[in-house]
């Protein structure tokens, strides 16, 4: 095989911490597609493609630093989490921000986007419409770095906490491990969407079998149980929650450290298995009431032209639900008195 032809969009640094023999070599699969247990698959072949990131090798040698960084900090904080620092936490969190988007999940969820606003529009849409709304894999990639630029700044706000589990249940992790979800959107029904920069953010990514990476948005969470800087989980039912989202979110294949949890993971799969979704983002086209009204609705029916009457394309993304949320964190008050169905803007008032 020529060299660097195969190129993870997991890192091995991060998928070690989940391998079976504790050396990086072989790894227990649960395959979603096929609902198939896999033990120790060789774990160099996981999550990656034949140029994924591009022939030049590029980009690819550009993300050796901050997986190199990753490495270091995972080596100290696995055996001491409270050795962590801040510049610690920082690095984390950006490392999860950047695997977010450099996962394979997100690159083809872009593409598919697209494709699915051209069908949207293909019988009125003009052929140079059509070809701006065509993305490469280039193209993608691209994007996903200027998401992940762009993500930098609008989580600045977010508490990130490493997480120490401290129950019998590991956490497991797949290879879309990071996840976003907002609760606080989901159960207060907040208009103005679910974006990362939304009331309610909360962003994680497992660690190891004991340890998760968790921001969220401290007005609208609290960190019920800390040990120091660390939040703690004690109850089993939290580490279920997060693992649910992990089958709920993940892409393909599920990763586990011990062979003996396999009927856990199959259990815990086949509750999420409803909740999984094809596509995680809706494409709808609006259009203006009436002449002039700036007052848009989904078309529902047989899309008919109206001469004057502005239309859009309306993408909205969902956010994936555990089907039951963790106790370690729960709402500030302020919170917990917000009214349903309020506009982001009026939010506190």
């Amino acid at each position: 095989m020529p060299a660097n032809k195969s190129q993870h969009f997991v890192p091995r640094c991060y998928l070690r911490a989940f391998c079976a023999d504790g050396k990086g070599a072989a790894i227990n699969v649960f395959n979603m597609a096929h609902e198939l247990q896999i033990e120790a698959a060789p774990a160099k072949g996981q999550c990656a493609k034949p140029y994924f990131y591009g022939r030049d090798g590029e980009l690819e040698r550009a993300l050796q630093e901050p997986e190199g960084k990753y490495g270091e900090i995972m080596r100290r904080v696995v055996d001491d989490p409270h050795a962590a620092t801040r510049q610690d936490i920082s690095t984390l969190r950006n490392f999860m921000l950047l695997q977010s988007y450099r996962s394979a999940a997100w690159v083809e969820g872009q593409i598919r986007l697209a494709e699915a606003q051209r069908a949207t529009v293909a019988d009125e849409a003009t052929p140079e419409l059509l070809e701006s709304l065509v993305v490469t894999h280039e193209m993608a990639l691209q994007l996903a770095l200027s998401a992940f630029r762009d993500s930098i700044e609008s989580t600045a706000r977010l508490q990130t906490r490493i997480v120490l589990n401290r129950t019998a249940t590991p956490f497991f992790t797949s290879d879309d491990p990071v996840v976003y979800t907002n609760r606080f959107h989901l159960q207060k029904d907040v208009l103005g969407g679910a974006g990362i920069r939304s009331p309610g953010a909360m962003l994680l990514m497992p660690l190891t079998p004991s340890l998760l990476l968790l921001s969220f948005d401290p007005a609208i969470y609290r960190l019920d149980k800390r040990l120091r800087e660390l939040g703690v989980i004690d109850r089993a039912s939290d580490v279920t929650a997060f693992n649910d989202l992990q089958a709920v979110r993940g892409h393909t294949n599920l990763y586990f450290r011990d062979w003996n949890d396999r009927a856990r993971v199959a259990s815990i799969y086949e509750n999420a298995k409803p909740r999984r979704r094809g596509t995680w983002f809706d494409v709808e086209t609006l259009q203006e009431t009436e002449v002039g009204s700036n007052t848009f609705v989904a078309v529902v029916d047989r899309w008919v032209h109206h001469p004057g009457r502005r239309e859009m394309l309306h993408t909205q993304s969902n956010v994936p639900a555990p089907a039951a949320w963790p106790a370690l964190l729960t709402y500030t008050e302020r919170a917990r008195r917000a009214r349903r169905g309020v506009d982001q803007a009026s939010l506190w008032e």
